[in-house]
Formats: structure tokens, sequence, C-alpha cells
């Protein structure tokens, strides 16, 4: 992708698109790629808003990339017509993953909480509003209890 981001592998897809293990060639570095994608009935509008949608969500992130609880977002790419927003790639499991095993305990509910509502308000100070917040897309660091 953009002569420098081979895809490796899937790792989640969504309503906006794919998620993907990639490997920068330049920098030498994993990192992960999202595929964002309209509907197959969308027309050409429907296309720019989603690139125009993906262009401001990585803005809004870039202005976040120093949070230690915010994931960092590095560029956005358009391949074949399509925005691929490269992202710094987190070696964790999803919330949604631990909850599987059973409940948190009230020390790991704590770290959690507060490692997003740091998130969140740091967000908020820089004016972005995030509207899909969910454990399956909240990283479990239980040691670093961020992500």
């Amino acid at each position: 992708m953009a002569g420098r981001h081979r895809l490796v592998r899937p790792l989640a897809q969504g309503g906006f698109g794919r998620v993907w293990l990639a490997h920068d060639e330049r920098l030498g570095a994993d990192v992960v790629v999202k595929e964002v994608r309209a509907p197959v009935s969308a027309d050409a509008g429907e296309q720019a808003k989603r690139l125009i949608y993906a262009e401001r969500e990585a803005r809004n992130a870039a202005r976040l990339r120093s949070h230690p609880d915010i994931g960092a977002v590095y560029d956005v790419v358009v391949e074949d017509g399509r925005p691929w927003m490269v992202m710094e790639l987190v070696d964790g499991k999803s919330l949604k993953d631990r909850l599987r095993q059973g409940p948190l305990t009230v020390g790991e509910a704590m770290v959690v909480a507060e490692s997003l509502l740091h998130a969140l308000d740091a967000a908020h100070d820089a004016g972005v509003v995030h509207r899909d917040v969910k454990p399956a897309k909240s990283c479990w660091l239980p040691t670093a209890g961020s992500c």
C-alpha cells in the first residue's frame, strides 16, 4: 500500500472498514492500518464523505498522539480512491476479550476506568468527541494500565 506498507493479515472488520496488521517497509516496523470502506452501493459523494471523515479522524487523533492512553495515528494514505489510516500497533488484547475470562477485580476496573476517563478527558479538551467507545475497541494492558 502506497509503496510502503505491506498488509500482513486482517485483525478486525466493522461497518466502516477493515483493520490490518501491516509492516512499514521504510521504517522496518509493524503498524496497524485501517482500511476505510464505503458500502458497495455508495456513490462518489459517499466515497468523498468517507475520505473527509478519515482525514478528520486522523487530524483529531494526531493532536492526541502523545497521550499515554491513546494510540497514535501516524498518517492517512489514499490508495485506489480509498483512505487508509496508519496507526500505532499496541500489543495487547481488547477489554472484551479480557472480560470473557470473567469479571475484573475492583483494582483492574479502577485502572481501566481511570485510563479511559483520562483519554476521553484529553480528547474532549482537544475538541474531539469519541462516539464509539466499547470494550471490543478498548485495549487491555493490565501492567501498564493504558493503551
